[in-house]
């Protein structure tokens, strides 16, 4: 039986996002009508041109027919990576719910996923970067890009096709806390 659950990018919250964005570049870019310093316009137009390109970038990404996770009978297939990282279900050790410093995230820990040094390096340095040098996680799922209802769905989901597939795995949530 294929249970399978794709998580895609939540296109609502990704538009408001590009949207600021925009409006950022914008009134950035009205700096140019005022009468002020040349750097000004120059720092003004670069900031404008960088928050322009990450709206861009949020757009394209979403317009990409690929899921960002896929949960099924195999494991949990990260798509954010590339290549695509495949964490069969007997190799995931814990899968929790947990505060970073601005969002909440799922992170699931798992027996080594890299094969060599130079991937270990790889994985363990932007792992680290991104999850505030606290714990490392073989696929992190970030709050910020999902909604919340979105996000404890998917939670929810990892949950149940674990201990489905792997009753040994550890699962961690705070049910203390509110989204």
């Amino acid at each position: 039986m294929d249970n399978q659950f794709e998580v895609y990018p939540d296109k609502i919250k990704n538009y408001t996002t590009s949207c600021v964005f925009i409006l950022f570049a914008l009134s950035l870019l009205s700096v140019n009508t005022f009468k002020t310093a040349f750097l000004f316009k120059m720092l003004a137009t670069f900031f404008a041109l960088l928050f322009a390109g990450f709206a861009i970038k949020i757009i394209r990404t979403m317009h990409i027919q690929v899921p960002d996770y896929v949960i099924n009978n195999q494991g949990v297939i990260d798509n954010t990576k590339h290549p695509a990282l495949i964490v069969p279900w007997n190799d995931i050790l814990k899968i929790e719910i947990t505060p970073n410093n601005t969002v909440w995230q799922i992170g699931i820990i798992a027996k080594s996923v890299a094969h060599n040094r130079q991937q270990q390096a790889a994985a363990l340095q932007t792992n680290l970067v991104t999850n505030g040098n606290l714990a490392f996680y073989s696929v992190i799922i970030d709050g910020f890009r999902y909604r919340s209802q979105t996000f404890l769905r998917i939670f929810q989901e990892l949950k149940k096709q674990g201990l489905q597939h792997n009753p040994q795995i550890l699962i961690t949530e705070l049910t203390h806390s509110k989204f």
